[in-house]
């Protein structure tokens, strides 16, 4: 049996991150590994879902949660119980051409890998929950945004008391892949995410999250911008 690893890609929006993660799944699914995927409720653009805007990826059924420490209650319910726990998921989010988790749990294999979507929507037990899972041997594999619109380091939900950022949750991984995208407005390599309000480049002190596609764009260096601060300035933080 393979070693237990923790994996996370990251990048700017449209950079593949669920498609990567997707993979992992149809990946272990093929192989009849079981694994359980989740994603934060915060997230409310594919429901229940894990989903990529490539149109030859299927999506996966994930549970949705609040708080990362969610994970291990679920880890432990399927360990303790396997066959009611898959009896629960069965029908649980209908949806045509999916992968379901009834089928990632394919009859009574024990778990190899939680895999965790958009976790810069995460508290900072997410480090911790990680790190208990690789103790169980079962692998963690995550996907999300690295930086906010101002090119600083997503910080996680409770950073206001553990000061904790993605850039903690990218340290705590055994490996990284680090995504980018096609600037949206000339179709260089682009690291960056851009927020746009009204068609404009978003001030330093507007909100850093805002669920939905059409408020964000990936940019090249070149591209990026604040409507009050400088590029320069936002090009030297993000190598800080």
């Amino acid at each position: 049996m393979s070693q237990p690893t923790s994996e996370i890609c990251y990048g700017p929006m449209k950079s593949g991150k669920s498609r990567h993660l997707i993979a992992q799944a149809e990946a272990m699914a093929t192989q009849s590994r079981a694994f359980l995927a989740f994603k934060p409720r915060q997230d409310t653009r594919d429901g229940c879902f894990i989903r990529s805007r490539d149109p030859g990826s299927r999506s996966v059924e994930a549970l949705v949660i609040n708080q990362a420490q969610e994970i291990l209650e679920y880890v432990t319910l399927y360990q303790a119980h396997p066959q009611r726990f898959r009896t629960r998921l069965e029908g649980l989010c209908p949806q045509p051409d999916t992968l379901t988790l009834s089928e990632a749990l394919t009859g009574l294999s024990p778990l190899v890998a939680c895999l965790i979507d958009e976790v810069f929507l995460l508290d900072s037990a997410l480090i911790e929950v990680m790190n208990s899972l690789i103790a169980q041997g079962i692998s963690v594999y995550l996907s999300g945004l690295d930086r906010d619109f101002r090119c600083e380091y997503f910080p996680l939900r409770d950073y206001a008391e553990q000061g904790l950022t993605m850039q903690q949750v990218i340290q705590a991984c055994q490996k990284s892949y680090l995504l980018t995208a096609a600037c949206e407005e000339c179709g260089e390599e682009a690291p960056y995410t851009l927020r746009l309000i009204n068609g404009l480049p978003a001030p330093y002190h507007s909100p850093t999250i805002l669920i939905g596609d059409e408020e964000y764009q990936a940019r090249c260096q070149t591209h990026h911008a604040l409507a009050s601060q400088p590029v320069y300035a936002v090009q030297a933080k993000a190598f800080a």
